[in-house]
């Protein structure tokens, strides 16, 4: 199996798990519930967060997560393109590179949050200043899978895909830092408009 499609398999592992699993503060490994066991009100909660108009927060919110979300895989899937065409020390900067361009990335989503509006949802500071700490969770995270992969020695970076990979791992995590704390602010402020399928196309 190609790291590309490793990678995809990782992220369709991860948002099916947000998708069908009722989000709580136990692990991702709980029990997903069947599609014939969904609510109403889940379903009508993913219908809602698809037709959230853009120039809403909960549209704008979802839109921006969704973005960030294909760029990011596409800055790890980037790395995997060019990975074989690379001798050790020119890897190992492409790896490196790879998490810059997820930082960067990051910014760009908080810079989003930001400038969300807070139109159409009454708590929508509360919630927005929820998910610009999870930018900041993220960015830690990049980091610190940056520095780590930095400290492998040369013959982890002489396997294509990098041996003790932190990038691919990574972006998985990456994403559950922000659709969890998401998927929490939904309910807790009562907003189906940010659970469902907000942020996961």
């Amino acid at each position: 199996m190609t790291t590309v499609r490793r990678l995809s398999s990782v992220v369709m592992a991860a948002v099916a798990a947000f998708l069908l699993v009722a989000c709580s503060d136990s692990s991702p490994s709980a029990g997903p519930t069947t599609a014939s066991s969904k609510s109403p009100q889940s379903t009508e909660s993913s219908a809602s967060s698809q037709s959230a108009p853009p120039d809403t927060f909960a549209g704008a919110i979802c839109g921006s997560i969704s973005t960030w979300q294909n760029r990011m895989v596409d800055a790890a899937n980037a790395f995997s393109t060019d990975s074989p065409n690379l001798d050790i020390p020119a890897r190992r900067a492409r790896y490196s590179l790879a998490f810059d361009d997820q930082k960067s990335i990051t910014n760009d989503l908080r810079d989003a949050f930001q400038a969300a509006p807070a139109t159409g949802v009454t708590d929508a500071e509360a919630i927005r200043a929820v998910l610009i700490a999870a930018t900041g969770d993220v960015q830690t995270t990049i980091q610190e899978n940056q520095s780590d992969a930095a400290s492998h020695p040369d013959v982890d970076f002489e396997f294509q895909a990098v041996k003790e990979d932190r990038l691919f791992g990574g972006t998985e995590k990456t994403l559950s830092e922000i659709l969890k704390p998401l998927d929490e602010q939904s309910r807790v402020h009562n907003v189906p408009e940010l659970g469902g399928s907000c942020g996961r196309s």
